[in-house]
C-alpha cells in the first residue's frame, strides 16, 4: 500500500511536470517515512529498470525523507502518460452522469413544450372568445352612444329653428324704435327755440334726452341681442356638424365591428397583418373615445341651454324695452304738463313781482331822500364841536389839561363822525338797492316776454306733436 501511494505521488508529480511534489502526498509520505511504526518492506528480488531507477532502496542508509523528495522530484518518461484505474472510473462515472442529466433535461423540455402547446392553444381560444364578447360589448356601447347622438341631433335642429324665429322678432323690435326716436328728436329741436333763461336743461329736456338715450340703448341692446343670437346660431351649427360627423363615424364603426364580430377561423378573406401597420399613431383609448362623444354631447347640450337662455333673453329684452318706453313716454308727457304749469305760474309770479318792484322803487327813492337830509343835518353839530375843541386848545401852560370837557368834546366829534359815515354808507346802499330794483324791473319785463314764448313752444309745438304720435310700443305682432 505504501509503495502504491508513493507511485501515485510520483506519477502525479511527473504528469504535472513540476519539480516539487504535491502538498497532500508529500506530507503523507513524509509522515509515513518518519514514523517509527513504518513496516519494513523487503526489496523485491526483481524490479524493472524503470522502477529501479526511480524508487529508492529502502535498505539504503541515506536520509529517507530527503531520498523520497528527490525521487518525487525526478522526471520520469516511463509513467508520464499513464492513467490510474480511479481516473478511468471517474471518467466513466462522469460520462454516465452527464448522459443521464442531458436525458432528464430533454424529457423535461419535451414535457414543457407539450404543456406550452396546450396552454397556448387554450389561451388562444379563450382570448378569441373574450374578443368576441368584447366586440359584442363594444357594439352595444357604440350603439348606445349613437342613439344619444341622434337624440341630441334632433333636439339641436329644433333649437336652431326656434332661435331663428326669435332672431326675426328681435329684428322687428329694432325697426320699431325709429318713430319714437324721430318724435323725441323733433321735440328737442323745437325747444331749442326758447330764449335766454328759459333755454334751460329742465326736466322736460332731461326726460326727452332720457327717452332718446333709452331708445338708443334699446337699439344697441337689440343689436347686441342679434349679434349674440348669430353667435348662438353659429355655435349650434358647429355642434350640429360635430354631432353629424360623430354619428357618421359611429355608423362606420358599427359596420366594421359587426363585420369583425361575424369573423371566425373558417371565414374567407382572412389575411395576416403585421401589428406595426395596424395603428399608425391615429388610435385613441376607450376613455378618449367616450370622452370625445361625451364632450360633443355636453357641448351640444350647453349650446342648446345657452340658446334657450338667449331666446328668453330676447323676449325679455323686447317686453322690458317696450314697457320702459311706454313709461318713459308717459313721463315725458307728465313733465311737459308740469313744465307748462310752472311756466304759467312763473309768468303770473313775474307779473306780481313787477308790480311789487315798482312799489319798492318808489319806497326806496323816498328813503334815499330822507337819508340825504339826515346827513346834511349833521354838519352843524360837527362844526360846533370842532370849533370848541380848537378854541380850548389855546389854553396856556398848565391850563392845557385833559379835563372832562376835553374828553366829552372828543367823544362828541367821534360820534358825529360815525353818524355821518353810517349815513353815507346807508345812502350808498340805498342807491345800490334802487339801481338793483331798476335792473330787476327790466329783467322782469324781459323774463315775462320769454315765458310767453316758452309757453307757446311747449304747448303749441311739442305737446301737439306728441299727441299726434299714436303710441303702440314696438312689441312685434304675436308677442
Amino acid at each position: 500500500w505504501y509503495q502504491r501511494r508513493v507511485r501515485e505521488a510520483v506519477v502525479s508529480t511527473q504528469s504535472t511536470g513540476s519539480s516539487g511534489i504535491n502538498a497532500e502526498y508529500g506530507e503523507l509520505l513524509i509522515s509515513l517515512v518518519m514514523s517509527s511504526e513504518l513496516p519494513r518492506i523487503r526489496e523485491p528480488a526483481q524490479m524493472t529498470s524503470a522502477y529501479a531507477s526511480v524508487l529508492p532502496s529502502y535498505g539504503s542508509k541515506r536520509d529517507p525523507g530527503k531520498a523520497l523528495l528527490q525521487t518525487l522530484g525526478a522526471p520520469s518518461t516511463a509513467v508520464r502518460d499513464r492513467k490510474i484505474p480511479q481516473d478511468w472510473n471517474a471518467a466513466y462515472n462522469t460520462h454516465v452522469r452527464l448522459s443521464d442529466k442531458d436525458k432528464n433535461k430533454s424529457e423535461t423540455q419535451r414535457d414543457a413544450s407539450n404543456r406550452l402547446i396546450r396552454d397556448l392553444d387554450q389561451r388562444t381560444k379563450t382570448k378569441q372568445a373574450e374578443i368576441n364578447r368584447q366586440l359584442q360589448d363594444r357594439i352595444t356601447t357604440v350603439s348606445y352612444w349613437k342613439q344619444r347622438l341622434n337624440t341630441e341631433h334632433a333636439s339641436i335642429c329644433q333649437e336652431i329653428t326656434n332661435l331663428n324665429m326669435s332672431k326675426q322678432k328681435t329684428q322687428q323690435a329694432l325697426a320699431a324704435t325709429e318713430l319714437p326716436t324721430e318724435v323725441a328728436t323733433n321735440c328737442l329741436k323745437n325747444r331749442e327755440g326758447r330764449e335766454a333763461i328759459d333755454l334751460v336743461q329742465d326736466l322736460v329736456d332731461d326726460e326727452l334726452i332720457n327717452e332718446l338715450n333709452l331708445l338708443s340703448e334699446i337699439q344697441r341692446l337689440m343689436q347686441t341681442r342679434l349679434l349674440d343670437t348669430d353667435n348662438r346660431l353659429r355655435k349650434l351649427n358647429d355642434c350640429k356638424n360635430s354631432l353629424e360627423l360623430d354619428i357618421r363615424d359611429k355608423e362606420e364603426c358599427l359596420r366594421l365591428d359587426e363585420h369583425c364580430y361575424k369573423l371566425n377561423n373558417g371565414s374567407s378573406g382572412l389575411q395576416q397583418v403585421s401589428q406595426a401597420s395596424i395603428y399608425e399613431g391615429n388610435s385613441s383609448t376607450v376613455d378618449d373615445h367616450e370622452n370625445f362623444s361625451q364632450k360633443n354631447l355636453e357641448q351640444s347640450e350647453v349650446a342648446r341651454v345657452m340658446s334657450v337662455l338667449q331666446r328668453e333673453l330676447n323676449d325679455f329684452s323686447i317686453n322690458k324695452s317696450n314697457d320702459e318706453l311706454q313709461k318713459q313716454s308717459e313721463l315725458v308727457g307728465a313733465m311737459f304738463r308740469q313744465r307748462l304749469k310752472e311756466l304759467t305760474d312763473a309768468k303770473t309770479g313775474l307779473d306780481s313781482q313787477l308790480e311789487k318792484t315798482n312799489q319798492e322803487i318808489s319806497s326806496v327813492e323816498d328813503s334815499l331822500h330822507q337819508l340825504r337830509e339826515a346827513l346834511r343835518s349833521k354838519d352843524g353839530p360837527m362844526k360846533v364841536a370842532t370849533t370848541r375843541f380848537a378854541v380850548r386848545s389855546k389854553r396856556p401852560n398848565v391850563e392845557q389839561t385833559r379835563d372832562f370837557v376835553h374828553g366829552g368834546l372828543m367823544n362828541e366829534i367821534n360820534e358825529i363822525s360815525s353818524s355821518q359815515e353810517a349815513l353815507k354808507n346807508q345812502i350808498a346802499c340805498a342807491e345800490e338797492t334802487l339801481h338793483r330794483l331798476m335792473k330787476n324791473k327790466e329783467r322782469l319785463q324781459q323774463d315775462i316776454a320769454i315765458k310767453k314764448k316758452s309757453i307757446q313752444i311747449d304747448e303749441q309745438q311739442c305737446l301737439r306733436l306728441r299727441k299726434t304720435l299714436n303710441w303702440r310700443g314696438f312689441r312685434p305682432a304675436g308677442m
